[in-house]
């Protein structure tokens, strides 16, 4: 054997070298393919079977009752409120009803008679409100509270009819006949 054949590699090499490398690509565009499918995009019938399987999205939660007219009269109630100086909040929903809730911080509340300041202050602004062309409600509810130490503590509810506010105001309905048209709960857990 002459030196020069010892470093040549014969075809036997070359060849096994070449299947090795075309063995090697089959292999790699086998994966390659497979991943393709895998992650391809779906054609147009699937996708339409995809929606439909697909349940719809739960909205997004609103707040009830929150319209620009709404917070328009709602922000007229609270300057009249506090005009009165009256503390507490009020609230206009879509149910047709103002709620005042009045604190009183001067004495305690256990009846209709010891809230009557704060329950006619109420009126008078649900009316004034009214009278400024917020006409969104029919029921005026009061929730009275008083306070007791660093608590304010929910003693009434009283609740009347706009109608039965607006006859009050313009003399139809005596001031009797309106305290008698009120409805007037105690708070949960307190004795009537």
């Amino acid at each position: 054997m002459s030196p020069q054949m010892l470093n040549v590699p014969s075809q036997r090499t070359y060849r096994l070298i070449v299947l090795s490398l075309i063995g090697i690509s089959v292999v790699a565009v086998g994966l390659v393919t497979t991943a393709l499918i895998v992650t391809r995009p779906p054609n147009a019938q699937q996708a339409a079977a995809t929606l439909t399987a697909t349940p719809a999205p739960t909205p997004v939660p609103t707040l009830a009752g929150v319209r620009p007219e709404l917070l328009l009269c709602q922000r007229q109630a609270g300057q009249a409120m506090h005009t009165r100086r009256m503390v507490g909040a009020v609230n206009l929903a879509d149910d047709h009803r103002i709620t005042f809730q009045w604190i009183s911080w001067d004495w305690p509340i256990s009846d209709l008679n010891s809230a009557l300041a704060g329950v006619m202050s109420s009126l008078d602004v649900a009316l004034e409100v009214w009278q400024q062309g917020c006409t969104f409600y029919d029921r005026i509810q009061i929730e009275i509270y008083d306070r007791e130490g660093d608590a304010q503590n929910h003693r009434l509810t009283v609740t009347a009819q706009m109608d039965d506010a607006l006859r009050w105001r313009t003399g139809t309905l005596s001031d009797t006949a309106m305290l008698a048209r009120l409805s007037v709960e105690p708070a949960p857990g307190l004795e009537p």
